[in-house]
């Protein structure tokens, strides 16, 4: 009887670590050619839909942001993904222009599909923390999609820089006064934020009891291994990390694990 129980949890166990392992997201090779960044690095617009006050305004408040704390936030904007999904495109560009640094990973890459009126944020490692999921998205909805329906795409992209480097900010507990938008983000219900990874963490810690009563941790030994060659093997190629060499800066060989959010609209 209890070896027909261990046999039923074994499975079930590894039913859910699969489901999870399958739905959680990965760096993906993406078939289209990436682009080249700007010699502007930090604005990078393909499509053709900011202005040059907008550009400006990005680009100077991007280099500050860096100069003080070494992160990296690229504005990208292209015209069409040419059918490749968004969160693939994303995470391989990020890596290959090396956005952020390699010690570090804090990097963010700001990426609008014009013609598929697709838009997302992508966060290094480093900055998942100060950047959750729940929040990039809305910073999406509250800050760039309704100005993105009216067709005022500096608006929107420059708003939604602006949250951005602002939460950065905070994360370095430097005080964050914009040099020439007058712009306040809220809080972004931050009450609310993180609702589903919490239930994921309650569902990890489940299991990781379950496989230690009655497995002695060899499910959880094999799956700290496998994401370990998984990060090893994720860091180490397959997407040209470093960056560009052109223009005064560049990507310091920052690193996305799939961290942000998408939307459509």
């Amino acid at each position: 009887m209890k070896r027909n129980i261990q046999k039923s949890l074994f499975i079930i166990l590894t039913l859910v670590i699969l489901f999870t392992t399958i739905t959680a997201p990965h760096a993906v090779a993406t078939s289209v050619s990436l682009p080249e960044p700007t010699d502007d690095f930090f604005v990078n617009d393909f499509a053709g839909v900011i202005n040059s006050d907008y550009e400006r305004l990005i680009q100077n408040e991007a280099v500050s942001l860096y100069e003080k704390t070494g992160a990296q936030v690229v504005v990208v904007t292209i015209n069409s993904l040419n059918g490749e999904a968004i969160e693939e495109y994303s995470n391989a560009l990020f890596r290959k222009w090396g956005i952020g640094s390699k010690k570090e990973n804090n990097g963010v890459l700001i990426l609008v599909s014009v013609g598929d009126r697709m838009s997302r944020i992508e966060v290094g490692y480093g900055l998942e923390g100060a950047l959750p999921d729940g929040l990039t998205g809305r910073i999406q909805d509250n800050y760039m999609i309704p100005h993105f329906r009216d067709g005022d795409y500096g608006q929107g992209i420059a708003n939604g820089f602006m949250a951005v480097i602002q939460q950065i900010y905070k994360e370095y507990d430097i005080k964050y006064k914009p040099l020439e938008y007058g712009y306040t983000v809220d809080d972004y219900g931050e009450e609310s934020e993180n609702t589903s990874d919490a239930i994921l963490i309650l569902l990890f810690l489940a299991l990781i009891v379950i496989d230690l009563i009655f497995f002695r941790g060899r499910i959880t030994k094999f799956l700290l291994f496998t994401a370990s060659a998984e990060r090893h093997n994720r860091d180490s190629g397959g997407y040209g990390r470093g960056g560009s060499s052109r223009g005064r800066y560049s990507g310091g060989g920052g690193s996305s694990g799939g961290g942000g959010s998408s939307r459509k609209w």
